[in-house]
């Protein structure tokens, strides 16, 4: 088993990566959270697929589990449902020391860790991240959230969970277009500052098409590493862990415009090759760099212009930048753009003028 420290001041925890942990997260609850009650939350989905054994291993340890459930898909990250949640549960007695556990995808992840961090001012809650994209990305490091109208997760929290517990075998369940989706975020780390870790990725495409049992490993691993030294250096996202937004803006608007009825992982990919384009026309990275990210998305079959995202509505630079400044990285009303030099290496651009944006934009409609 593979474990990985979150090192932070007022709430450390540990990452656990192992195939077939189920038994280990029944463990740590009985070690940890002693005649403390287990609440299972998980999406539709999952249920058929994951909830069973989990809710199996804690009846048989003689650990009381309450279940709920949601539909699958990011209309679940909404005032709607959390309060339904809430009232569930809140009804059933909670108290502080009980435990939420966020058994799915990043969905389930964020809205879970959203309510644990605002029910009774905050409970415990531990994720078990079922996606690749919530395995690499958004279980770790604190963020959680709901969406509104208005934009993506812009009603949420800081709040760490306990643990996560990550089984890469529940990736083998994962329909092909959502594996695929999730890469996104993996391809996002190797631009950010490991240019060694993209040309591995590059050179390993077969293997991860495949699910390789040991590339997926180091994928994970590798990725939650990197997380986790931003999440250390910068909890808050008031610095360095800003970086990891790479391509975001672009995604967040794109994902509001389509009334996230598409991945995240797949806005995700044209939002990467979108910052590049803007850094080629900053003259921060040259043609071939991009070239080289649009054969590699390509190549994973992740979408690379916007039609491939939707041809139901007409693209405008003008509604997506509107949509880009309700974005939470917006500054004194100036959007922060994280900008590619190269591959391997970002930065934070300031005041870039709405010509450069919907030149970029115009691109790829």
């Amino acid at each position: 088993m593979t474990k990985i420290s979150i090192k932070l001041a007022n709430k450390p925890y540990t990452i656990f990566v192992k195939e077939n942990i189920i038994s280990k997260i029944t463990s740590f609850h009985k070690k940890n959270f002693q005649n403390c009650k287990a609440y299972i939350i998980t999406d539709n989905n999952v249920k058929k697929l994951y909830f069973k054994p989990l809710k199996d291993s804690f009846v048989k340890n003689n650990i009381t589990t309450k279940a709920f459930f949601v539909k699958a898909g990011e209309n679940s990250k909404s005032f709607k449902v959390l309060e339904n949640l809430a009232k569930k549960i809140l009804a059933d007695g909670i108290n502080r020391n009980d435990v939420i556990y966020a058994l799915g995808g990043g969905v389930i992840g964020d809205l879970c860790g959203f309510l644990a961090s605002i029910l009774l001012r905050g409970v415990n809650f531990i994720q078990i991240p079922t996606t690749l994209l919530s395995q690499v990305d958004s279980s770790v490091g604190g963020k959680t959230g709901i969406n509104n109208q208005i934009g993506k997760n812009l009603i949420g929290s800081f709040y760490q969970p306990s643990a996560v517990f990550i089984d890469p075998l529940t990736l083998n369940s994962l329909p092909k277009e959502e594996f695929i989706s999730g890469y996104a975020e993996v391809v996002k780390y190797s631009l950010i500052n490991d240019k060694f870790f993209f040309n591995w990725l590059n050179q390993n495409v077969k293997s991860i098409l495949n699910l390789n049992n040991s590339t997926i490993l180091k994928i994970i691993t590798t990725c939650c590493r990197k997380k986790a030294d931003f999440v250390i250096k910068d909890e808050k996202e008031q610095s360095t862990r800003i970086l990891l937004n790479l391509g975001h803006t672009f995604a967040h608007a794109i994902e509001s415009e389509l009334r996230y009825t598409i991945r995240h992982g797949a806005a995700v990919s044209v939002g990467l090759l979108m910052a590049m384009k803007l850094s080629c026309l900053l003259s921060l990275s040259n043609k071939s760099d991009y070239k080289i990210l649009y054969e590699h998305l390509k190549s994973v079959l992740l979408p690379t212009n916007l039609n491939e995202l939707s041809t139901k509505i007409k693209w405008s630079p003008n509604n997506l930048i509107k949509r880009m400044y309700t974005d939470k990285k917006v500054h004194k009303g100036n959007i922060r753009f994280i900008i590619c030099q190269g591959i391997g290496k970002v930065l934070i651009k300031n005041n870039i003028e709405k010509s450069m944006l919907k030149e970029t934009i115009k691109g790829f409609i």
